[in-house]
Formats: C-alpha cells, sequence, structure tokens
C-alpha cells in the first residue's frame, strides 16, 4: 500500500525531493534518438492519503515524419499494480498502444525509436515495438535500464544504475539479446554513481550522463562532493570525458547529441538551485550560460532534444518543483519559453522527457500530479495537448 503527505504542497516536496537526490528514470530522446533522466514521478494522494489511480508519461521519442511515442506507467487500485503504458502521436492526436505488464511492479522509463516500426523501451520490463505490437524482450543482463537511445534500427544502446551497487551500467541491444558492457568510474571510487541519459547519434558514437558523489551525504557538508559524469562509446568501448563542475553539488540528468561533434548535457548545479547546461564541441564539454526563474526557490533542468546543433530544448522544473519550465538554445543562447498549466489541474508540472523531430515540432511529456501531460511546441508556443487515459 503506498501512502503519502496530505498536501499538494508536501507532495511537490516529496517529488522535487526525489528529483534532486538522483533517483530517477531517464529518458529524453534526442534527433534522431537520445534519453535522459528524469524525476520518477510517486502517485498523489487521495484525501485519505491512499493512492486510487496514478497516470505518469516518463519518456518520448519522435521522428522526423512527425510520428511520435511516448511511454510510462499507471497505478491502479490503493495497492497498485503498477502496469506499463504507451501512447502515440499520428500527427492529429495521441491513441493508446496496449502494451504487456511483468509482475506488480512494471513501469517504462524511457524509449528511443530508430524508424516507425523498430522502438525499443526501457525499465522494468524491456519492451519492443516491431509496427504492430508491443511484446516483452529478454530481461537485461545489467539492469533496470534508465535510458535508451537507438541510432540504426536493430541496434540501440541503453544506460542505467544498479540500486544494490554504486556502479552504473550499460547494455546493447542488437534486435535479438543484450550484450552487457564494461562502464569505467572515476578514481578514488565514489560513493555513488549514476548514468541518467545517454544519446547516440551514430553506431560507434554514443555520450551517457550522470554524476558521482563522494563525503558526507548530509547536506551542506564541506566534504560533501556531487560532480558531473559523462563518458564516450566508440564503438568498443566507453572512456570518461572530463566535464565541468560549477559548483561542489552538479548532476547532470539530460542529454542530446545531434552529432558526433556536438553534445548538451542539461541539470542542476548548487544541490539542484540553478539550471546547468553544458555543451561537447568534440574535444571537450564547456559550460554555457542558462536562466533562472527569480533568485529564490530551486531550477533544474532534466532533460534536453537537439533537432540540430543550433536548435536544442531543455525541459525541467522551478519553485520546489511546481511548475515546469522550457529552456531554447538558439545557437547563441538559452531562453526561458513558459510551460502552460493544462487546464483545472493543479500547478505541480514534471516534464519528464522532451524530444524535437525539428526546430518547429517538439513534445514534452511528464506528469500533472496524478494525471499524465503532454504539451507541444510549435517553434512559438507550447501548446497542451490531450492524452488518452489508461484503460
Amino acid at each position: 500500500m503506498v501512502r503519502f503527505l496530505g498536501s499538494g504542497r508536501s507532495c511537490a516536496a516529496v517529488i522535487l525531493i526525489v528529483l534532486l537526490a538522483g533517483c530517477g528514470t531517464g529518458r529524453a530522446h534526442a534527433a534522431p534518438a537520445g534519453q535522459p533522466r528524469s524525476p520518477r514521478p510517486r502517485p498523489a494522494p487521495s484525501a485519505t492519503g491512499i493512492v486510487k489511480h496514478a497516470d505518469f508519461l516518463t519518456g518520448v521519442t519522435c521522428l522526423p515524419a512527425g510520428t511520435c511515442v511516448a511511454v510510462g506507467w499507471y497505478y491502479h487500485g490503493a495497492t497498485g499494480p503498477s502496469l506499463t503504458r504507451a501512447i502515440r502521436w499520428n500527427g492529429r492526436a495521441w491513441l493508446a498502444m496496449p502494451t504487456p505488464s511483468r509482475g506488480h511492479h512494471s513501469q517504462l522509463a524511457g524509449v528511443s525509436c530508430a524508424a516507425a516500426t523498430s522502438c525499443l523501451a526501457v525499465g522494468t520490463p524491456a519492451e519492443a515495438w516491431t509496427g504492430t505490437r508491443w511484446s516483452i524482450v529478454p530481461r537485461p543482463p545489467a539492469g533496470p535500464l534508465d535510458g535508451v537511445s537507438c541510432p540504426v534500427a536493430g541496434l540501440c544502446q541503453a544506460a542505467g544504475s544498479l540500486q544494490i551497487k554504486t556502479g552504473p551500467v550499460a547494455a546493447r541491444w542488437n534486435g535479438r539479446m543484450w550484450q552487457a558492457e564494461q562502464v569505467p568510474g572515476p578514481a578514488p571510487v565514489p560513493q555513488t554513481l549514476t548514468l541518467a541519459a545517454i544519446s547516440c547519434a551514430t553506431a560507434r558514437f554514443c555520450m551517457a550522463v550522470g554524476d558521482s558523489s563522494r563525503g558526507a551525504k548530509a547536506m551542506p557538508s564541506p566534504s560533501y562532493r556531487d560532480t558531473t559524469l559523462a563518458e564516450r562509446w566508440n564503438g568498443s568501448r566507453w572512456r570518461i570525458i572530463p566535464a565541468p563542475s560549477p559548483t561542489h553539488a552538479s548532476v547532470f540528468t539530460g542529454v542530446s547529441c545531434p552529432s558526433p561533434t556536438v553534445c548538451v548535457a542539461v541539470g542542476s548545479s548548487g544541490n539542484g538551485a540553478r539550471t546547468l547546461a553544458e555543451r561537447w564541441n568534440g574535444a571537450r564539454w564547456a559550460v554555457q550560460r542558462t536562466p533562472n526563474i527569480g533568485h529564490i526557490g530551486y531550477s533544474a533542468l532534466t532533460a534536453v532534444s537537439c533537432a540540430t546543433a543550433a536548435n536544442c530544448m531543455a525541459v525541467g522544473t522551478y519553485n520546489a518543483g511546481v511548475f515546469g519550465i522550457a529552456e531554447h538554445w538558439d545557437g547563441s543562447r538559452w531562453t526561458i519559453q513558459r510551460l502552460p498549466v493544462p487546464p483545472g489541474e493543479e500547478p505541480l508540472v514534471l516534464p519528464a522527457s522532451v524530444s524535437c523531430a525539428s526546430a518547429t515540432a517538439c513534445v514534452t511529456v511528464g506528469s500533472n500530479q496524478a494525471a499524465a501531460m503532454a504539451e507541444r511546441w510549435n517553434g512559438t508556443t507550447w501548446i497542451v495537448q490531450r492524452t488518452p487515459n489508461p484503460a
């Protein structure tokens, strides 16, 4: 049985704590493919404090043809179970896609599509789309996996972090089976090591990002350090790529690589108080200047998608997770773009993932209290879209 704090403000605080603690599921999709970590949503409370129903979209991927696929999970009943779900945008409306579930705790975290007939969703369990139906694929050798990126049909790279160990995990899917990959860690060995997001520009170039921490966990503590982590796949092995950490508490939660010489990673710094964006130019990472809303409260970016090297969209939260934000990169600077609140909903908005098929076509998905949300960018404004309820 799941129980929650009684007020919406408390619920918002709980979700933000989850986000800042790095317990989220990764998922933002780059163009053509890429996945960042986002906050793992928690069911909203009923009047009695017992969850009756909750619905979340945690990953989205959009193709140049205009179709999009979003995945997530939903709670049904006071004691569960949690069940997987997927929806598809056909250019006019979001339509439900039946998905199988396995066990009492089934949740899809991220999704990537190399083509309209070739998608892979990871989480618990992992599932593949062939154009006609979703089916459960063999269990990954290490996982659960949070983020996935498919640069070509039948080839996907996925990453995540084990709950019971300090190290991250990565695995490659060839359309039939998984192959585990060794992921190096920084020295000295950190207390925790997380890969939150992954994006592949080609089969021989992927970038995975996250964070590593060491020292006393209580903050603020002089010994505590949480630093950004970036690792590059060259087709045969993973290698750590140094990335700046603007403060003693800096994390990456999303990444998008439109080419092997251009990647953008986003997250937060200052213990989640300020947005963070860094750019890879093929040789090194450099911090970009990002705006924040006000001087009080928290601002964090959770996902990013770059349609081109000069056009990226990042989403996240501010004001203790109560509102969603979007920031747009036009090739020279980041600017804040307003995310509307769905009509009749509480203001708690958690954008979990974003995907841009072009400079004028982006989709972000997430949750609004207990309801799933989707919004579409047309190059000028964000527009709330209607999503189907789980059956």
